[in-house]
């Protein structure tokens, strides 16, 4: 063969290739709108992109032909494709992105009010791949199938005893139930509305709601797909402060010492008790609840336990003894005087050695100052020295500046400065002085009331809400004279390691695909990121100072090529992410579709995906991604669990799949083989790296991990705790 023929040969080889890749890539070509309504092609994808453009301009029964003929309904196109997916594969390695033909063609019918085959077409899509679009117009449609019927409104089922009215928790947990003939399509739990895209027939509910000191009251709303609503109040009561005990009179009765006073509580006293000895215990009645109580304590010996209760279950106790009493009231002092003393701070008088101290009431105490003793105290030969005398006949106010003791204010196991992991410190004092107390005060706060003034002793205990960080709090004691006693505490509050924001799953968020979003896509990033930086935080988000332009440049990638998962293995070679949200927006002929994978860095898999859909993104797109991040928070649950079985790099640990874990979760070992002190516990290090536990298999309600890196095998134990990365 000749060499001009081998190159005419040759030349007609390269033509033919050339054609024939013209011909297979003008099968792929979507129609654009300046094609028109002619159709080169009849593959299912042709008639879908022209089924698309048709709804876009609102002509929904062209449309709707074209979505039977990718569906193989109607005839057409050379064969039909009825699967709905994210990612159909049209030829070779060509994809179409975001094929729903039964979504779609549902959509149409619901526009031409053929409720019924709407509702069909949706369902199916729906079963095949699920979407936020879907959702949405089945929701529209089943509710045209509702109206005109008449139709009870939803109800509610509680687990949680919502006639109980006082608690001593800082939160309540509601939980339960409610169901309707028309679906639930909104619910609202203490103002916290529940992201719902499909509405069910009944679904439950648990929520923790934080209560504020006081009154509570707690709205559960639901309404149906008929805008039927109900509304269900919860009232709570929060009482956090156990009961006080206030000593008004000490009289010496012999060799002991008779304590008389008070004990109340804001919210009603369930049982007080001195030693063995019951002073008061409430009935069944509610109404009978007593909020101030009589006490009157005979101390003898070593003394005895004095305890109240309240009805929201606070405890207060506090031991009582002859000693005590003395030092903290300071009559130790007094009864050492060689005559009898009537001491006096306000309208208190006190007579140690006659072994008495009341109150005296407003004429006695103007009869003292004009010289005028009590009966019981001139027939006791009680008698005024001459320097006391002196200062009470001057006037009130040189008689209170005789006091010049400071009270005493002592607070059981506080320390100056205190670290700690709980939500609450728990404060337990007691305040004195033999002069009368004025008020006594944490933080301005004051434990006493109007009417409490010149009680020689305030036992007090309160539970204070912690900030995280440094808390610090000013106690102060002051007595009728003014004098006053300070403790200062500072109380520092740390989250313990395993719950570190540091700790949590690292993700970046690149910019969303196709690159013609333009400031919705910008928007829609923006406020991703402000949603995962959101307390409580579930995942640690990684600021690019560069830019993500800087990054694809570095890696000779394109916005196109985010539609890859494959791209996060090379992004992952310069952003410390574990975890890309990559996302995409879909125009439809309404609204916008939201789709977002979750794409693991160092395997580029995808490990969660879902999406969100809206109409109206103008007026409620921040809306529709808060709730676009709360399901992918939700793909990744924190969970808790025990290490079972331990072998070589291999441990077994006993939750799984109910627990909600899934392939590829990530846990850290935390070394303690004690639920209770789990907070003090710490990660385990290899190197001074975590050591990480990666899921393997999942069963039902326990999983199987490896330990990374494996020679940390020697840390790991049985019974040590883990917690979701």
């Amino acid at each position: 063969m000749s060499k001009v023929t081998q190159k005419k040969r040759y030349a007609f080889s390269i033509i033919l290739t050339c054609t024939l890749l013209i011909v297979l890539a003008g099968c792929l070509v979507p129609l654009s709108e300046e094609q028109g309504e002619t159709m080169y092609y009849h593959n299912w994808w042709n008639y879908y992109e022209r089924a698309v453009y048709r709804m876009c301009q609102g002509r929904i029964d062209a449309a709707s032909e074209d979505f039977e003929r990718c569906l193989g309904v109607r005839s057409g196109a050379k064969f039909g494709n009825s699967q709905d997916m994210w990612r159909a594969r049209t030829y070779g390695l060509h994809f179409l992105e975001g094929y729903f033909p039964n979504r779609e063609l549902g959509i149409c019918h619901y526009e031409k009010n053929n409720i019924t085959q709407a509702v069909s077409y949706l369902e199916i899509s729906l079963r095949q791949e699920p979407s936020g679009r879907a959702k949405h117009y089945l929701n529209l449609a089943r509710g045209k199938l509702y109206s005109g019927r008449t139709v009870p409104p939803p109800g509610f089922r509680f687990d949680t005893d919502i006639d109980a009215l006082l608690t001593s928790e800082r939160s309540i947990e509601l939980s339960g139930s409610v169901a309707g003939r028309a679906c639930i399509r909104r619910l609202s739990v203490g103002g916290h509305s529940e992201f719902i895209e499909l509405a069910p027939p009944s679904m439950s509910f648990k929520r923790v709601i934080t209560l504020s000191p006081g009154t509570n009251v707690i709205a559960v709303t639901a309404e149906d797909l008929l805008g039927q609503s109900v509304t269900q109040l919860v009232v709570r009561v929060a009482d956090r402060q156990p009961p006080r005990l206030l000593v008004r009179r000490l009289s010496r009765v012999g060799g002991d010492w008779l304590l008389e006073g008070f004990c109340r509580d804001e919210y009603g006293l369930a049982e007080v008790t001195g030693g063995s000895a019951q002073i008061y215990r409430a009935g069944g009645d509610a109404d009978a609840v007593e909020f101030e109580v009589p006490v009157a304590l005979r101390l003898t010996g070593s003394g005895i336990k004095f305890r109240a209760v309240d009805c929201a279950g606070n405890v207060l106790v506090c031991p009582l003894n002859a000693e005590m009493l003395q030092t903290d009231e300071g009559l130790s002092d007094l009864s050492a005087l060689p005559v009898p003393v009537v001491g006096f701070a306000g309208h208190l008088a006190l007579a140690a050695g006659a072994g008495c101290c009341r109150w005296l009431s407003s004429p006695e105490f103007g009869n003292l100052v004009n010289g005028v003793l009590p009966t019981e105290l001139t027939s006791a030969g009680v008698y005024l020295p001459s320097f006391v005398f002196a200062a009470v006949t001057a006037s009130p106010q040189v008689a209170q500046s005789a006091d010049r003791l400071r009270p005493s204010l002592l607070l059981k196991d506080c320390q100056p400065l205190t670290r700690v992991y709980a939500e609450d410190f728990f404060l337990d004092g007691r305040a004195s002085d033999g002069g009368g107390l004025a008020s006594v005060t944490i933080n301005g706060e004051t434990l006493l009331q109007a009417g409490d003034e010149g009680a020689l002793s305030a036992y007090f205990m309160r539970r204070i809400p912690l900030d995280m960080g440094t808390n610090e709090f000013e106690v102060v004691a002051t007595d009728l004279a003014g004098n006053r006693s300070v403790r200062e505490l500072k109380v520092i509050r740390l989250r313990p390691e395993y719950q570190d924001d540091a700790m949590r799953l690292s993700v970046g968020v690149p910019p969303l695909t196709p690159a013609d979003t333009g400031y919705v896509g910008v928007r829609i990033k923006r406020s991703m990121e402000m949603e995962l930086t959101r307390p409580p935080v579930r995942f640690r988000l990684l600021e690019r100072s560069e830019g993500w332009d800087f990054v694809l440049r570095e890696q000779g990638l394109s916005l196109s090529d985010l539609a890859d998962p494959s791209a996060a293995l090379r992004i992952g070679k310069m952003v410390p992410a574990e975890m890309l949200l990559m996302g995409r927006i879909y125009t439809e002929s309404k609204g916008i579709t939201i789709y977002v994978k979750v794409v693991d860095t160092s395997e580029g898999v995808i490990l969660f995906a879902s999406d969100v859909y809206t109409p109206d993104p103008d007026r409620v797109l921040d809306e529709v991604v808060s709730g676009l991040v709360l399901k992918v928070q939700q793909g990744f649950p924190l969970i808790s669990g025990e290490v079972l079985e331990h072998k070589g790099a291999t441990v077994t640990l006993n939750v799984g799949r109910v627990g909600g874990v899934t392939k590829n979760s990530r846990f850290f070992v935390i070394n303690t083989q004690n639920k209770v002190d789990l907070a003090h516990g710490q990660v385990c290090r290899q190197s001074e790296k975590p050591v990480q536990l990666q899921i393997v298999t999942v069963g039902q309600d326990h999983s199987t991990a490896r330990i990374i890196p494996p020679e940390a095998e020697k840390i790991v134990k049985e019974g040590y705790y883990v917690y979701t990365r």
